[in-house]
């Protein structure tokens, strides 16, 4: 974002001389960026403030001009475009009935659902995919307990990624070739591989998006998924009730089926999301406000014998941080836990991808084993081992922040928050919200009370014009 900042100010100042005015409302764009929205919403006294200037850097739709202004909204030009590429592609989906949107929390039963439209289609050519390899090994065998023997790629083997290149073989011009294409997880989707996504659909290809609108937005600027549900709730209002894909593109799912095995987990969740929390604790949840990592969450990792057998482990439980730094941050928990294994002579420790790496099919989130006395890596959604010297950068991952663990569940987690109050910006009822609902049956949680209550009065607000 640096980058970005250093590059567009000078740009503005060399090819336009813009005044201080349009510099201010350029940096007013930057910074709603950094907080993730992809424009700056002006009021009427600055709106008219900024067309006064009648600066040639700001431009309208259809112009190529650094600075764009859609009513109300000022944007940098790249993500404008991205914005309209995927609404212009969305309309086109709508009027062709070929777009179909599924939201709910874990356990509502999207992946159900999918399975039963499938179950009538499996004679056509389908594609299944999701953000991260983790995501979609979970989404194939998600079907398969549903009879829906399909393989999922990451969205970046779909797409087909070339190497050195920001951009994909499956375009406008070279659409997937596909009677379904179906996406899980799609929370996950920033506003540049959303609309790449959408442009390699092919305009009679049914399209499936399903995923959690009130999780974790995606880690760049956007909150695209949710902003695509809040489109369809308004448009849609009326049909909404019905729940049927024939008279209407959108469905959201609330029943929880899983919710009998963790009744509380699933109660807090609903607190969170209301943004009134009675208590943190309950059946399923357990809260405690200091951490303390003399236990024994991973004996049976530390005491694997075998490959396998780690790997399994790795779906039973996880450390979730709400930050990387600090005394309850991945780094100084991970700094700990390495210790702990050392001193226990353990075979195994758990690991996390930090970069992509198109030519080992490893990609940012993926997570593994490594062998400390082979010094070789596993992962589940790959066979046989790997040279732990040849793997891209990754960390040690006993603790992960709540943003990586997207896309995964485990039977038990633990929360970990700041142990001191931290007003921050980043401690929203979304990030809570998507960390509890990892597990599938005990969360323990970490940290500072007030913080934790006062997080769940925090949303995440990202601007767009899609929503």
């Amino acid at each position: 974002m640096n980058n970005l900042r250093e590059f567009l100010l000078e740009y503005l100042k060399k090819q336009y001389n813009v005044s201080e005015t349009v510099k201010k409302y350029a940096e007013k764009v930057l910074e709603q960026l950094e907080k993730g929205s992809i424009c700056f919403e002006l009021s009427a006294a600055e709106k008219e403030e900024l067309e006064k200037e009648k600066s040639e850097a700001i431009g309208a739709q259809n112009q190529v001009r650094p600075l764009i202004l859609d009513g109300e909204r000022l944007y940098i030009q790249r993500y404008f475009e991205y914005q309209k590429r995927i609404l212009d592609k969305i309309k086109i989906l709508l009027e062709n009935k070929k777009l179909h949107v599924i939201t709910g929390g874990p356990g509502t039963g999207k992946t159900t659902s999918l399975a039963n439209i499938l179950k009538d289609r499996l004679n056509e050519k389908i594609l299944l995919a999701a953000p991260t390899g983790k995501a979609a090994l979970r989404m194939k065998e998600s079907l398969a307990l549903q009879g829906i023997e399909a393989q999922a790629k990451t969205l970046h083997r779909l797409l087909g990624y070339i190497p050195l290149s920001v951009n994909f073989s499956h375009t406008k011009e070279n659409p997937l070739e596909a009677d379904i294409i179906a996406i899980d997880e799609c929370s996950m989707i920033d506003l540049q591989m959303m609309a790449k996504l959408l442009e390699a659909v092919g305009d009679t290809c049914d399209l499936y998006l399903l995923g959690d609108k009130n999780q974790l937005a995606s880690v760049e600027a956007g909150s695209v998924f949710a902003d695509i549900c809040g489109k369809l709730e308004r448009e849609y209002s009326d049909e909404i009730p019905n729940g049927k894909f024939e008279t209407c593109p959108y469905e959201e799912k609330t029943k929880n089926y899983r919710a009998q095995n963790a009744l509380g987990i699933a109660d807090l969740s609903k607190q969170i999301l209301s943004g009134e929390v009675k208590d943190f604790g309950n059946e399923n949840v357990e809260f405690l406000e200091k951490l303390d990592l003399n236990n024994d969450w991973y004996n049976d990792l530390f005491n694997a014998k075998d490959e396998k057998t780690a790997l399994n482990f790795l779906r039973t439980f996880q450390i979730l941080c709400a930050t990387k730094s600090g005394r309850n941050g991945c780094v100084k928990i991970n700094e700990i836990l390495c210790g702990s294994a050392k001193k226990k002579n353990a075979k195994y420790i758990p690991i996390i991808i930090t970069e992509n790496d198109y030519q080992q099919n490893l990609f940012n989130g993926d997570v593994g084993i490594k062998d400390e006395k082979s010094n070789l890596a596993y992962f589940e959604n790959k066979e046989g081992a790997i040279p732990a010297l040849t793997l891209p950068k990754h960390e040690p991952a006993f603790a992960i922040t709540i943003h990586k663990s997207q896309g995964s569940e485990y039977d038990k987690v633990a929360v970990v928050y700041p142990d001191k109050k931290q007003e921050e910006e980043l401690f929203t009822r979304e990030l809570l919200y998507t960390a509890i609902t990892r597990a599938k049956q005990k969360c323990l949680i970490f940290g500072n009370k007030e913080t934790l209550v006062s997080s769940c009065g925090r949303r995440i607000l990202r601007v767009s014009g899609i929503g």
